[in-house]
């Protein structure tokens, strides 16, 4: 059974993957904890960009029907020999490694930090009644304050806060920190408490949804930016050296044989708080620190296998997501760039799009053939051809096949060519696939809306940032239980590494 495997492979200090190949929904609402969602419907991009190397140590979760079996197919056909399939289910109860949610790995850490960090909190209730000469600062990334924050609040994303110390300690004033939730705040704040920082501080407990469970209204659009990224690297240098995490510096011209040398190593360049994953040359990936923190599963995947931070500007970034990541359980040293690095070369694409293809498919849907659409559900719901079917690969994988033949609508040219394969296998008669280009049409042309709660959507506790204050409620109420879910070995390695001492 599934019970503790995560554990057992954690335990062994090697290499390893744990993959879970659900949907997006399926996984969210239970998941064993530690395991990668990479989703049939996605799988060969997913899994050939966080997971390139075809003899890495894969462990499968194989909930045992048709869509796990066609995912150990294509794995196998893709070339990825070092794979070690466990039948798995869900158990009874959530709980003993069993959890549910988004993000769950660094969901989880945040609250074992803040159930070990003994943090100052302020309520909304004792803002209004005591702290108002206080400073608020958001530290999500400054795109997502700008999309809603607390009133008066200033940008001051967590990647910042070593660069921004001195400011603060400037201010005179109590730094309240906040985020939407708890997690990123309270990270922000035992941040500031490993560096050292000797000026008032607190979290503002349960962030923006708190102060809407309050009764309270969110400001919009706001533009008010505390953070200055100081290009002085002495704070940042202190920290890493504090916390013996390695760092170096290296030239344009040493980078090629940098990465050569450090293949089998995960590299990101965090140098950038709006950057959500672009490839940049040498194949190092370019993302919020913050982000990589808080989204570990969908950006690292692997286990025990060392990373890598390159960081162009003052190394605040860079340090503050290495000593993070560091808690977390991974091996991670830091690069100081000279400069910032190039965008990799735009890979070539087949245009398959064309006015006389799109006048066929209008052609073969007035002959009623049958339109199968399997874009994600949020672009079938901005647009589609009228009659046309939203459709997921891994929900097909236990229909029979129509005795009618279908036209694939996809998203890329390589999903396509995968989802016909796939359904060819099944013994699906493939008529042709159209790559869809939005130029193609007259969006007067197009239907809209779509399937509800679709399988690659998630929508667990879907409407805490729109004004649902049952499900605020509910998810500050599950990210506070987590640390009572997750499989007990890492949780006490957590705790040892959180109360552990800087250097002298």
């Amino acid at each position: 059974m599934t019970h503790g495997l995560f554990a057992t492979l954690y335990g062994t200090n090697a290499p390893f993957a744990l993959i879970d190949s659900r949907e997006w929904r399926d996984y969210v609402n239970g998941h064993w904890f530690g395991s990668t969602n990479m989703p049939l419907s996605r799988l060969t991009a997913t899994i050939t960009r966080l997971i390139p190397d075809r003899s890495f140590p894969i462990h499968f979760l194989d909930w045992q029907n048709k869509a796990s079996a066609v995912a150990i197919e294509r794995l196998n056909s893709l070339g990825y020999h070092n794979m070690t399939i466990h039948p798995t289910a869900a158990p009874v109860r959530f709980g003993a490694g069993f959890v549910k949610g988004e993000y769950v790995w660094s969901k989880a850490f945040g609250e074992v930090v803040a159930h070990t960090a003994d943090l100052p909190e302020v309520t909304p209730a004792e803002y209004i009644e005591s702290w108002q000469d206080a400073l608020l600062f958001d530290v999500r990334p400054t795109a997502e304050y700008q999309l809603f924050t607390l009133p008066n609040s200033q940008s001051l994303p967590n990647s910042l806060l070593l660069a921004n110390a001195d400011a603060l300690r400037n201010s005179g004033k109590m730094a309240l920190l906040h985020c939407a939730g708890r997690t990123r705040s309270i990270i922000g704040a035992c941040t500031l408490k490993a560096a050292g920082y000797d000026g008032p501080y607190a979290v503002f407990r349960g962030g923006t949804q708190a102060w809407q469970l309050d009764g309270h209204t969110r400001e919009h659009n706001a533009a008010r930016l505390f953070a200055s990224d100081h290009e002085d690297s002495a704070t940042a240098e202190r920290f890493m050296q504090r916390w013996h995490i390695s760092f170096s510096r290296l030239t344009p011209a040493h980078l090629a044989d940098f990465v050569a040398a450090n293949s089998t190593a995960l590299r990101f360049d965090v140098s950038d708080d709006a950057a959500t994953g672009q490839e940049m040359e040498q194949g190092i990936i370019k993302i919020s620190g913050t982000n990589l923190i808080q989204q570990t599963d969908r950006s690292i995947a692997r286990y025990h296998v060392p990373v890598i931070l390159f960081d162009h500007g003052s190394g605040s970034r860079a340090a503050f997501a290495a000593y993070w990541l560091g808690a977390m359980g991974f091996d991670v040293s830091v690069v100081y760039l000279d400069a910032p690095l190039a965008v990799a070369p735009a890979k070539p694409r087949a245009a398959l799009s064309s006015p006389a293809q799109r006048q066929a498919i209008e052609l073969k849907a007035d002959q009623h053939l049958l339109l199968y659409d399997f874009r994600p559900s949020a672009a079938f719901r901005g647009g589609h051809i009228a009659g046309s079917h939203w459709k997921n690969i891994s929900k097909m994988a236990d229909m029979a096949p129509d005795r009618s033949a279908i036209l694939v609508i996809c998203s890329d040219l390589a999903t396509g060519i995968e989802i016909a394969d796939l359904l060819t296998r099944q013994g699906w008669q493939i008529d042709g696939f159209y790559v869809w280009q939005d130029s193609d049409f007259d969006p007067a042309m197009l239907e809209t809306g779509g399937p509800d709660n679709p399988c690659d959507e998630s929508s667990l506790f879907a409407g805490r940032h729109h004004g649902v204050l049952q499900d605020a409620r509910d998810y500050l109420a599950w990210e506070e239980e987590l640390p009572a879910e997750i499989d007990q070995p890492l949780h006490q390695q957590w705790v040892k590494r959180l109360t552990s001492a800087p250097a002298s």
